[in-house]
């Protein structure tokens, strides 16, 4: 017979709390989404309250900690904090400093990993845990009201979505009679998107100053590569949790121009890109206008 286990009264509690937080948080998604959703044209105005929530903060470390991940230039790590400093006093100051105004992201630690496939590396920047936590913290506000927006072509780090969504795509515009494709990459996407752009892109959503003061000092932030930090007018850190939502913000430019009666299906999935055609000739003409709209947002194939 197994020994009969009591939680204790406090371990208890705090779960239950956990499981409030949590839907707290969840709802305050759902009601971003179904408010963009319901009205294409509203800018949001009310968002930084949002952000510097307790819970909120919470759920972004909680996300944080999921996906482990390395230390910044501060060399302090998630174990660090989980088991000494402590992640709710960490998330007690970022709450604090972000009210009153005091919140700095400080720059990446740059790293180079292998590219799959070949002998060359990619650069990755690893932001503070702290940072990582604001960002995620950020993306669970925001990534709702552009989530109402995005189209059904993109699929790359989006909710319950997936490459096998992408694929059955693929498959089904080829049983339609879609057999000439087009595949192409954006040359160094994350570190070529142009700030001001990206801030555009945003701002069609977002007018809550703070949130966007916040967003550029994080573009800004800038990294540090062997003890000398950089800085640049173009890219959003690769290896920053929130990332991914700026790349789909300002890449949903180019999903919205997107004629698919005159080019083909479109499927992309962050920066790589694939259209399915009828014709060579339409092709052709994909091509040609996926070079011209990447040109006009400052990229290229």
């Amino acid at each position: 017979m197994s020994a009969l286990k009591l939680a204790s009264p406090a371990a208890t509690e705090t779960r239950a709390e956990g499981r409030v937080s949590v839907d707290k948080v969840r709802a305050l998604q759902h009601m971003l989404y179904r408010t963009a959703k319901a009205d294409p044209g509203r800018r949001f105005h009310a968002l930084w309250d949002k952000v510097s929530r307790r819970d909120v903060l919470w759920r972004g470390w909680i996300a944080v900690r999921a996906n482990n991940g390395a230390s910044g230039i501060d060399r302090i790590t998630l174990d660090w904090i989980e088991h000494e400093y402590g992640a709710d006093r960490l998330v007690d100051e970022l709450a604090t400093e972000l009210r009153e105004g005091r919140y700095r992201p400080l720059p990446a630690r740059r790293v180079f990993i292998p590219k799959p496939g070949t002998k060359e590396q990619r650069p990755l920047s690893i932001p503070a845990v702290r940072d990582r936590v604001v960002q995620a913290a950020v993306k669970i506000v925001l990534e709702p009201i552009f989530e109402a927006d995005f189209a059904d072509c993109s699929f790359g780090f989006r909710p319950k979505r997936s490459q096998h969504d992408g694929l059955q795509v693929l498959m089904d515009e080829s049983f339609r009679g879609r057999r000439w494709v087009v595949e192409t990459g954006i040359a160094n996407c994350f570190s070529a998107i142009p700030h001001d752009g990206l801030m555009q892109a945003i701002s069609e959503r977002v007018c809550d100053q703070s949130v966007l003061k916040l967003l550029r000092a994080m573009l800004r932030a800038g990294v540090m590569d062997a003890g000398v930090v950089e800085h640049s007018d173009t890219g959003t850190a690769q290896g920053g949790v929130i990332s991914p939502l700026m790349c789909n913000v300002y890449l949903h430019r180019l999903d919205r121009a997107w004629d698919t009666r005159a080019f083909g299906m479109l499927v992309r999935f962050a920066d790589d890109l694939l259209v399915m055609c009828k014709s060579r000739y339409q092709a052709e003409a994909a091509l040609a206008r996926l070079r011209q709209l990447l040109a006009e947002l400052g990229l290229s194939p």
